[in-house]
Order: structure tokens, then C-alpha cells, then sequence
């Protein structure tokens, strides 16, 4: 017997087809026949295995240097652990190993970064990880709204992917969402 989903289905076929009526009686189509017609689409039928990526590279720095904590990994969790126990720097004095935190659209300390280089100019180079991957990117706190400079470099990394349907304030770039910077130091 055919699902009501392909019988659903069958139907409005045959109505686009040009039959004044629907058949009421069921035809079963096996169901690789309607998803290769593109109707349904198909389930993923082959779980994902899980992935042996990095660690965060902040957590992993974090525990490198002695600190220990315990969270459920999420950014926000680090977040208030950071905030209760090292102190807030302006984004211009940070260092290599500081934590750098942005709001992602639903608060400071969606996202994290670690600080790996500082540039006299202000661009800080961070690391990061996003989408299943640890990348290499770039915030600029003086000119938060800028890309690239004449040069051609990265002056500030896109954290959020652009969409159609974005309203029309929402944030891309790491300079805009930047909100909090931590000196983390090391226990004695």
C-alpha cells in the first residue's frame, strides 16, 4: 500500500497532467522512483561519522597554559568562565593568547577567538573555529566596517555568511561583532 504522502503526491501529478480528477484508488510508485523524479527528497539514509577535528583552539590553548575549567564547550559557557576570572582589556592592548569574544546576533560571547599576532596598525590576526574547521582570521577594531585595505588585505574576516533574507543591519564582519577582549594569564 502506497504512503499518503505518494498517494498525495500521485494526485496532484495526474492534475498536472491534465486529468480533470484525481484517481482515488492507490498505485504504489517505489519511492526510489519519486525521489529520482525530484518530488521528495531523499533522507539522509547514511549517518555522518562524527568528525576527528581540532579541538577549539581556545579551549586547547587555555588548558595548555594550566588553566582548567570545566564547561559544556559552548562559546557563551567560556565566555562566563573568561569574564569571572580574567580581566577586560581594550582590543588595542591585547597579546598573543588573549581571548577575543563577538556577537554572532545573540549576545557577546557567541564566538570565540585566540589572539596570535598584533599588528602596529591594529589588525589582529586570531584563531578560530567555525563551520568544523580552525581557521586563521582577522578583526580590526579601528575600522570595523572595512574588508580589505588598498593593499588588498584582510582587514576584517567575515564570522556569518551573507543571505537573501538578512535584514538589513546585520553584522558580517569581525570588527562589528567584536565585544569583549580578555587578558588571560596563566595560574602561578
Amino acid at each position: 500500500m502506497a504512503s499518503p504522502r505518494t498517494t498525495l503526491l500521485l494526485g496532484v501529478v495526474a492534475l498536472s497532467a491534465g486529468c480533470s480528477t484525481a484517481s482515488s484508488q492507490s498505485i504504489h510508485v517505489p519511492a526510489t522512483q519519486v525521489r529520482s523524479a525530484g518530488a521528495v527528497r531523499p533522507s539522509d539514509s547514511h549517518p555522518r561519522k562524527p568528525s576527528r577535528a581540532p579541538a577549539n583552539p581556545v579551549e586547547e590553548s587555555l588548558h595548555g597554559r594550566g588553566i582548567r575549567f570545566g564547561t559544556d564547550g559552548s562559546a557563551p559557557a567560556l565566555f562566563a568562565f573568561v569574564r569571572e576570572r580574567f580581566a577586560e582589556i581594550p582590543a588595542e592592548q591585547s597579546s598573543r593568547g588573549d581571548v577575543l569574544f563577538f556577537d554572532l546576533g545573540s549576545g557577546c560571547g557567541g564566538h570565540a577567538g585566540l589572539v596570535e599576532t598584533l599588528e602596529p596598525a591594529g589588525r589582529i590576526g586570531f584563531r578560530e573555529r567555525r563551520d568544523g574547521d580552525t581557521r586563521h582570521s582577522y578583526v580590526t577594531p579601528r575600522t570595523p566596517y572595512v574588508r580589505r585595505d588598498g593593499q588588498g588585505r584582510i582587514m576584517n574576516s567575515f564570522l556569518r555568511p551573507k543571505r537573501m533574507d538578512d535584514p538589513r543591519e546585520t553584522a558580517y564582519f569581525a570588527g562589528e561583532m567584536l565585544c569583549a577582549v580578555f587578558h588571560v594569564e596563566s595560574p602561578p
